[in-house]
């Protein structure tokens, strides 16, 4: 696919056949045949940092097995000159080892955006957010009280004392 230049109907197809082959249908060969041999996902991986296309590989891999019945739908595809953004809604029974956490055998239901960035007709470079924290929940890992605010009021008072300066360093 390399060298070519695409407009936003394509990214849109290529992206809507992305979700196709890959999260529905566990084509995990799809990923290096889209993406740049440079990729990099900018989110934290399973092992911390960025990813390439090997971690973005076996990521995706490490989801869909955490799931065996991961179900994967597009809220909206939306592209415009070299960028494409997706929202969607994934989820299954966790009944596999996801991140180290043992199978809950509960029904987990997340919702998410990624964005990917196109180069001659590749994807190199990749943004992805999900709830994450709804998703342990549902799975019974962490308590329901829990509040994404009770995790950022907590940083932002770490922060005023200079706390998370002090731990970057």
């Amino acid at each position: 696919m390399s060298g070519e230049s695409l407009d936003a109907a394509a990214i849109e197809e290529l992206e809507r056949e992305y979700n196709d082959r890959v999260w529905r249908n566990g084509e995990y060969e799809y990923i290096a045949e889209v993406h740049a041999d440079d990729f990099v996902g900018h989110w934290i991986g399973p092992e911390g940092g960025a990813v390439d296309v090997e971690g973005l590989a076996e990521m995706t891999r490490m989801i869909r097995g955490a799931f065996s019945d991961f179900v994967f739908d597009e809220s909206f595809v939306f592209a415009t000159d070299d960028m494409a953004a997706a929202g969607f809604e994934a989820g299954g029974t966790n009944d596999g080892e996801f991140m180290d956490i043992p199978p809950t055998d509960e029904h987990v239901m997340t919702t998410g955006i990624y964005v990917h960035r196109y180069e001659d007709g590749e994807i190199v470079e990749a943004w992805a957010t999900w709830d994450m924290l709804t998703m342990l929940q549902q799975m019974g890992v962490v308590p329901a009280g829990v509040h994404l605010t009770d995790f950022l009021e907590t940083a932002l008072n770490l922060a005023r004392r200079g706390i998370l300066r002090r731990t970057q360093e």
